[in-house]
């Protein structure tokens, strides 16, 4: 049975497998291989996935839900139509998306996947992330960081000589940046830093105040569905500046126009505070693995948002060098993870490779202060960026005359107060009553390749012993409540696949032909009618064919306001 690999990404999510010797991106019936991280529910109650949901929070964003990534592993909830969604329900939602169109692909039962998520993700953003592939229907054992994927995929594509390269993962909603040296078979990560909130919708936010601050429109005053909207077109303004030098952001707030002009000068000026935070995590990803910025071979871009031609200009300038950018930066993270399936299923072209990796964060457990009164402090057992798998002991001896009980707190993070760092779990061991002092216990955390730590004590002389697996101090759900969850999740209403898709094209196609104007919006028309046509033939070859065509068509129009495209279509398609 197939394992497959899945980026679940903040704005989009794409699954791989390894097929006959090579990595293959799982694509949905449309052919795209991209799916939107959005979830909806329509005016009927349907759950809405992908490009149909999508297109709906343009014009219902009170429907729905997308940028919840960055809330896994939180209290945050989401009210959709009336109903209540964790981030990992949403998630979930995306992962059982994925998971159908991995079994249409492949014709199989899809029951195992390797995930990725950003390396600075903490443990209850990664029990979160394990609880969603559940809910899901999916086993998760391994998950892996995100520039650790794109590393292992870029080794697969070059494995001539030694390389140590930094890794620049930057997506929708995070950054990423590891330290990778590379020799031979294995693929050795050093050091990672992230910011789990800084992403390409940062940027998207920073145009569009911009544009409202230029304008004189106060943006806090616009509804909700403008500031979707307008969001929107600022993401698509953003993404042409990859393929021209300038481009023109318009947009209409009732009856009146507004417009304003982007250019890479002008994300840096309106990005100032992004780019400093980035250099933030670059310098930190440096200085933890002991080496300058010179000792770095090369800049591996990964992530959609790396394509934004200011990202590579200030990198290139940090570095002092040309930056490493792939045609396809935004499927790096999934080709890596199709590589790792291969590896977990020892085929033979990737039985030998080898990738190691790293804590993200330190460790420990909350000791009594230095004086009687003073507060607890932090005592660090593993420190970040420690080579999993990883185990450090210690002794530990009372604070106070004749306690029969040690309570170790632990935590995760590098704050010297315990109370800034993320508690993750105790554990409690009896003692024999003595002064302060005299009864000691060893306490040993071990860290293995999948993120579980577990930690144990044994009291040094009644040999007592305890442990406990920590997976998460976020809220721990009952094997009765995970099934309670899965059944109410397939007892909701899902569009069939053909019916969603065609959801999906037709709202774009309206959503295109108010957009356009003269021949754009004629040919726009054309398109709308030939899938209609698809449709009332009542043959699903006729209307899958039309319907990848059409969507791809309406894709590039709407990306690169390419019309060229149409005359393509129509030429082909009169032919037919």
């Amino acid at each position: 049975m197939a394992v497959i690999g899945i980026d679940l990404g903040t704005t989009n999510s794409l699954g791989a497998v390894w097929k006959e010797g090579e990595v293959c991106l799982i694509a949905d019936g449309l052919g795209n291989r991209m799916v939107p991280s959005v979830v909806a529910i329509d005016e009927e109650g349907n759950i809405l996935t992908g490009q149909a949901a999508r297109e709906e929070e343009l014009l219902h964003p009170e429907r729905c839900a997308s940028n919840f990534k960055r809330y896994m592993g939180t209290e945050k909830v989401y009210s959709l139509a009336g109903r209540k969604f964790t981030p990992e329900e949403l998630s979930a939602l995306i992962l059982r998306r994925i998971r159908k169109d991995a079994e249409e692909y492949l014709g199989e039962e899809i029951t195992e996947a390797v995930i990725s998520v950003p390396a600075y993700f903490n443990n209850d953003q990664r029990y979160a992330t394990k609880l969603a592939a559940e809910l899901a229907g999916i086993y998760c054992e391994r998950i892996i960081n995100e520039p650790s994927a794109a590393a292992l995929a870029a080794r697969k594509a070059d494995m001539e000589g030694e390389q140590l390269f930094l890794v620049f993962d930057f997506g929708g909603g995070t950054l990423d940046v590891s330290i990778v040296d590379c020799f031979e078979d294995i693929v050795e990560i050093t050091a990672i830093a992230g910011d789990n909130h800084l992403g390409g919708t940062d940027f998207d936010q920073a145009i569009a105040r911009a544009f409202c601050e230029e304008n004189g429109v106060d943006w806090n005053c616009l509804e909700k569905s403008r500031q979707q909207a307008l969001l929107f077109e600022s993401r698509r303004c953003k993404e042409q500046l990859s393929a021209r030098n300038e481009a023109m952001l318009e947009f209409c707030i009732g009856t009146d126009s507004y417009a304003m002009e982007l250019t890479t000068n002008k994300i840096f000026q309106i990005g100032q505070r992004l780019f400093q935070r980035m250099k933030n995590v670059i310098s930190r990803a440096v200085r933890d693995s002991g080496l300058g910025l010179e000792d770095i071979t090369n800049v591996l871009l990964a992530g959609g948002s790396s394509r934004l031609p200011a990202v590579q200009m200030f990198l290139s300038r940090l570095f002092e060098r040309d930056v490493m950018i792939g045609e396809e930066p935004d499927l790096l993270i999934a080709r890596g993870l199709g590589v790792y399936t291969g590896i977990k299923e020892r085929r033979e072209e990737v039985k030998d490779l080898m990738m190691t990796d790293v804590c993200p964060f330190s460790l420990g457990t909350s000791t009594a202060g230095n004086a009687p009164g003073d507060p607890e402090k932090m005592c660090m057992m593993i420190e970040r960026n420690s080579v999993l798998p990883c185990r450090a002991e210690m002794i530990f001896t009372t604070s106070g005359d004749y306690q029969d009980r040690i309570l170790f707190k632990i935590y995760q993070g590098e704050n010297y107060n315990p109370d800034a760092n993320l508690k993750i779990g105790e554990l409690g061991i009896p003692v024999v009553k003595a002064p302060k002092g005299k009864a000691r216990v060893q306490v040993a955390f071990t860290y293995n390749i999948n993120g579980i730590l577990e930690v144990s004590a044994v009291d040094c002389y009644t040999k007592a012993s305890v442990k406990t697996t920590v997976v998460s101090g976020y809220k721990q759900l009952s094997t009765q409540q995970i099934a309670a969850i899965k059944g109410q999740m397939e007892g909701m209403k899902y569009l069939p696949r053909e019916q969603e898709e065609r959801k999906a094209i037709l709202a774009m196609g309206e959503r295109l032909y108010a957009e356009t104007v003269g021949d754009a919006r004629r040919y726009v028309e054309q398109a709308l009618g030939y899938y209609q046509h698809a449709w009332s033939t009542s043959s699903p070859i006729q209307i899958r064919k039309a319907g990848k065509r059409v969507m791809q068509m309406l894709l590039n129009v709407e990306v690169e306001q390419n019309y060229s495209v149409f005359e393509e279509f129509f030429d082909d398609s009169r032919e037919e």
